[in-house]
């Protein structure tokens, strides 16, 4: 597909996501908890950023098992995060600064003390009992061998009615069952409920599980070597009749969006992601691949990830980036990036801005927060404390924004409900704002850029190597611009071959050193460098 230069501003397709994770963003009435307040005093940073968009994990009432995703009530905001007339203002000022409002949304389960679930486990006779999946016994088993994505049988036998629930995580999060048309019902009513309160969109948490085999059978032996797609627990079809639905009420109220979390083990699966777009234009609008999050630090891995994914994309459809996230942790300190993090950084600020498709950029990737080390008595994260130290849970990712070298580095007057990290003095908002060289000003320089440039937010990928020799090369093109893209994944300088001429321009480099300078067809690379070219159109 050609695209034109002048072609319409779609927010959700050429905009910046930014994805704020509220209990950690900003604490305003210092009560140790980030709430919407604290959000909406932060959206002057946001706008000077360059965000077009922010996506808040779940702010709605909720005994906090799985922090958030575990909602008791979705019509009523936790008073952990304020009111609903605190939401109404900060989606209002957001709005005056063109920043649009996305929520997360958990359709496949609710919280264990969500009425709807009370009254279904209080009677195999209530009327809500099929509002949620419950099975017999065999025997001394469980109904069968199905397993929760946080390991352990995915059934929990209830001693009031004597049966088995089904949880696709933990135990306190129930899953709803979407056969029932009752709670198909129920949730599409709650959605146009938050339409109708001006929300411009929705990321649709673990969207592949709504709907499981409906006979119950085994999933395969030994699945987790298997496909995902073989799953007896997920990808359903009837998953995709139903997001085909929610499209369709999406597509009642204008310029709204939908963005769905595909939930795959490593190292993600981009087709399967890709087919939860459908034709492009009647399902999701968008759907997360983590393939870039799982790839190890080689330009010829990235190039492959990056090439299935574009591959995958439907002609009518259009990918999304990401490369951080409240599960799986930051990019920064990943262990597979091993040393030379700074300058790693930079490469992906580069490679989110620069790729074809929506960015969606992490709160504090943009200063370099990482993953922190949340002792046991600190943390919160129930899968963390379950498999401690094994797995050291994801509250590592989850830690408050860093805005100043001040006590608890901002965030909050009161202790903060994780603990801070430790590197805040050197790494926070005040200091790199105050750093023309910071990375703070980096992303906000490719942002800026990335505006600038319709190659660049609704271009064409066209890749010009395969990343050997740890060197990428790309293309982004218009039908009148062109965007060379090259970067050098590798600790030693390189050189990429490109007919350059005098009329072509050096946009931007990760090293300051570079700009400025002069380059001939052998164009040298530093180490860790990336660089943007503005080719002349009139070639």
């Amino acid at each position: 597909m050609t695209y034109n230069s002048h072609d319409e501003w779609i927010w959700w397709k050429h905009g910046v996501f930014y994805h704020i994770y509220p209990l950690s963003f900003f604490d305003s009435n210092n009560d140790g908890f980030g709430d919407l307040r604290g959000i909406m005093l932060k959206l002057g940073y946001l706008k000077e950023l360059g965000v077009d968009a922010i996506w808040l994990s779940p702010i709605f009432l909720s005994p906090g098992a799985d922090c958030g995703y575990d909602i008791s009530d979705y019509y009523t905001i936790d008073p952990k995060f304020g009111t609903i007339d605190d939401f109404r203002k900060l989606r209002e000022e957001a709005h005056h600064r063109n920043i649009k409002v996305v929520l997360d949304m958990v359709l496949n389960h609710t919280s264990n003390k969500h009425p709807w679930f009370i009254e279904s486990a209080s009677d195999k006779k209530s009327l809500k009992r099929d509002w949620y999946i419950w099975k017999s016994g065999k025997g001394n088993r469980k109904p069968n061998n199905w397993k929760t994505a946080f390991g352990g049988s995915c059934w929990e036998y209830h001693k009031g009615t004597g049966q088995y629930y089904l949880h696709s995580f933990l135990k306190e999060q129930p899953d709803l069952n979407w056969r029932n048309k009752e709670v198909r019902k129920e949730m599409f009513r709650m959605l146009r409920y938050w339409l109708e309160e001006g929300v411009d969109g929705f990321r649709f948490d673990v969207i592949n599980f709504i709907v499981k085999d409906k006979k119950l059978r085994n999933n395969p032996f030994l699945h987790w070597m298997n496909s995902s797609r073989k799953l007896r627990t997920r990808n359903h079809p009837r998953s995709y009749k139903i997001i085909r639905s929610l499209r369709k009420l999406l597509d009642k109220y204008p310029d709204k969006m939908s963005v769905g979390e595909v939930y795959t083990l490593p190292p993600g699966d981009a087709k399967l992601s890709a087919s939860y777009l459908a034709n492009g234009e009647n399902s999701l609008h968008l759907a997360f691949d983590f393939s870039l999050i799982f790839t190890s630090w080689n330009a010829r891995a990235y190039y492959k990830v990056i090439d299935r994914w574009q591959k995958s994309i439907p002609e009518k459809g259009w990918p999304c980036n990401v490369f951080s996230n409240h599960d799986l942790l930051r990019f920064y300190n990943r262990s597979r990036f091993g040393f030379f993090k700074k300058k790693k950084a930079r490469i992906i600020a580069l490679l989110l801005m620069t790729l074809r498709g929506t960015p969606f950029l992490y709160y504090g990737d943009e200063i370099g927060m990482k993953n922190s080390s949340v002792p046991l008595g600190k943390m919160k994260d129930k899968l963390g404390k379950k498999y401690w130290p094994l797995y050291r849970g994801r509250d590592r990712s989850r830690t408050p924004m860093q805005w100043n070298s001040y006590p608890n580095a901002g965030f909050s007057v009161a202790e903060p409900w994780l603990p801070v990290d430790k590197n805040f003095a050197g790494v926070n908002v005040k200091s790199q704002k105050e750093n023309p060289d910071s990375l703070l000003n980096f992303y906000r320089s490719l942002i800026m850029l990335r505006k600038s440039s319709a190659a660049l937010h609704r271009g064409n990928w066209i890749a010009l190597n395969n990343g050997s020799g740890n060197l990428m090369a790309y293309m982004r093109t218009t039908a009148d611009e062109r965007i060379l893209v090259l970067i050098n994944f590798s600790p030693f300088a390189k050189h990429y071959v490109y007919p350059l001429k005098s009329r072509d321009k050096l946009l931007l480099s990760t090293h300051k050193s570079s700009l400025g300078k002069t380059f001939s067809s052998k164009i040298n690379l530093k180490p860790f460098e990336g660089l943007v070219f503005k080719l002349n159109e009139n070639k």
